[in-house]
């Protein structure tokens, strides 16, 4: 479902959809095999980010909440291994394995986490609608 369209330098914007997702820092803390949990759903390219020692279940924890949020807010089918979660200055953002989903859509996300959850929030835009 589409919601009101905006303008936005001349293209039409319409939000698309809006996920959020919340996950308990023990859950991923208590895990039996991190590794494997880590590799369902990031990419290789993201696995090489894990922190090791303290803060290596918060930041797990954060990307699965923001994998999990973009997927619930994308208008169509959307695996984990179908982006990346990246960071462009100090903003993370999303890239896209499909070309034609990253012009089609622009994905704005937002996360953090305290000592005990960890949150994120994704708004897709439908670009050029």
């Amino acid at each position: 479902m589409l919601h009101t369209a905006h303008s936005y330098m001349g293209k039409s914007l319409q939000i698309a959809g809006i996920g959020i997702d919340v996950v308990e820092i023990a859950d991923v803390e208590d895990a039996r095999f991190k590794k494997r949990f880590a590799e369902y759903f990031l990419m290789p390219k993201e696995i090489l980010l894990i922190p090791k020692g303290s803060k290596r279940a918060a930041f797990l924890a954060s990307r699965f909440a923001v994998k999990e949020a973009v997927i619930k807010a994308f208008p169509k089918k959307l695996k984990p291994h179908d982006f990346i979660i990246e960071k462009k200055d100090v903003r993370p953002c999303i890239s896209f394995s499909s070309k034609e989903y990253g012009r089609r859509y622009t994905v704005h996300i937002s996360l953090s986490h305290t000592k005990h959850i960890a949150v994120a929030i994704a708004i897709v835009i439908q670009n050029g609608v």
